[in-house]
């Protein structure tokens, strides 16, 4: 599978292998590190907004419940701007990669799901398959980060996602909640995960 197979995304992969993979070098500044990976992250976050409110306004009105916890949620992450600058690196670090370690499965069933809806558009099911491949593609960044500038650091425990029998259920109304709920939560942990390595970055 090609992970960052547009052009634009595998010029930010073609940068962050010369940087991040090469030979350690004290000199180079840890924004130098993160400057593709923080791109990456905000392409996703965008792309994330637009399937999200495409979603939506596509299938919105057929939704009359409350949105539910999203699976996140037990993952220890900072609420605002203080604590996250009050966060050592590398433990924010971590954090991130934990949040993102929580969505390597959602997506695969989404873009399942998302296929045998009545009315879902082509740009929907290639734009949820990308949120597939970006989030790949944004661990694979921090993982190596990591490892480069915290040597033998050991990675958190991340939250198991177990929501795939709604996606599959018999009951029209049940997918489309399901459905509706992984978009607005992806959306939202998006959002966490850019502020969070703009941050990191600095």
């Amino acid at each position: 599978m090609l992970l960052w197979n547009t052009p634009y995304v595998g010029s930010i992969n073609l940068f962050f292998w010369q940087h991040v993979t090469s030979p350690p070098n004290p000199q180079m500044p840890t924004g130098s590190l993160y400057q593709p990976v923080v791109e990456l992250s905000h392409y996703t976050h965008d792309l994330a907004s637009k399937v999200f409110i495409e979603f939506n306004m596509k299938f919105g009105r057929r939704q009359n419940l409350m949105l539910s916890t999203c699976h996140t949620a037990s993952i220890f992450t900072p609420e605002n701007n203080e604590q996250v600058h009050q966060t050592k690196s590398e433990d924010l670090l971590k954090m991130t990669i934990s949040v993102l370690q929580a969505w390597e499965v959602p997506p695969k069933h989404m873009v399942a799901a998302v296929a045998v809806l009545p009315d879902a558009s082509d740009v929907i099911q290639s734009r949820t398959k990308e949120l597939e491949e970006r989030v790949l593609g944004l661990l694979e960044g921090l993982k190596t980060i990591l490892n480069r500038v915290h040597p033998g650091a050991v990675e958190n425990d991340y939250t198991f996602w177990s929501g795939w029998s709604d996606l599959q259920s018999s009951d029209g109304a049940t997918r489309y909640f399901a459905l509706s709920n992984l978009y607005h939560c992806f959306h939202k942990d998006s959002h966490k995960v850019d502020n969070y390595l703009k941050v990191l970055k600095c």
